[in-house]
């Protein structure tokens, strides 16, 4: 399997690898605790939360590991009740009996991990949902445009939009058959008679 380095500088160049899914939430927490990484571990309450068959995953662990799980579930559970998130947690660890001792510092590791991962889950969240509203913006802008602008009228208008200089034969182009247009789109009055007529054409077709 490649290595993590050359994935990440393989999608840097917008080359993807397609790699098989996990079937099931137990299956990640169990690769998570395989791959006996203190540093990927801090992830498994983003996973936990989710619920999981804990008599499945635990028989397939040796006693270090599902000692490793049983500290994960019950920071993880912590975690969940100082942020108000349902989860199974609880139930599992009274129905199994986990007894687990742990820092603050240990906790502080895991929570600060699981906030940042959160956050930034948001954050991409929030960008999908800024570029989905910009693009049916431009949508709605480019249909406007192609009704009231020829194919080169809009090229030109896009160059002084991104700041662009216009040629000389566009600067005169642009005066001569942009301009006024802009102007009368513009123009407060004509909106006003066009709101009219729009609302006066819906009462007439009723």
């Amino acid at each position: 399997m490649p290595s993590a380095k050359l994935i990440k500088a393989l999608e840097k160049e917008g080359f993807f690898l397609e790699f098989p899914e996990y079937y099931s939430n137990e299956e990640i927490v169990f690769e998570i605790l395989k791959e006996d990484n203190p540093r990927i571990t801090l992830c498994l309450p983003l996973f936990l939360r989710k619920g999981i068959d804990y008599k499945t995953i635990s028989s397939k662990l040796n006693p270090k590991k599902k000692k490793e799980l049983n500290r994960a579930i019950a920071i993880s559970d912590k975690i969940y009740k100082k942020e108000k998130i349902e989860n199974t947690l609880s139930g599992i660890i009274k129905q199994n009996r986990i007894k687990v001792n742990f820092s603050e510092q240990e906790f502080k590791e895991f929570y600060d991990s699981f906030k940042e991962s959160r956050a930034r889950l948001k954050e991409n969240e929030q960008k999908i949902i800024e570029k989905q509203s910009k693009l049916r913006l431009n949508l709605d802008l480019n249909k406007c445009m192609s009704v009231l602008f020829s194919p080169a009228k809009i090229k030109i208008m896009e160059k002084i939009f991104n700041h662009k200089l216009l040629t000389n034969t566009e600067l005169k182009y642009y005066y001569k058959s942009i301009s006024n247009i802009n102007k009368a789109v513009l123009n407060p009055n004509l909106q006003d008679y066009l709101r009219i007529i729009e609302i006066t054409k819906k009462i007439a077709e009723k």
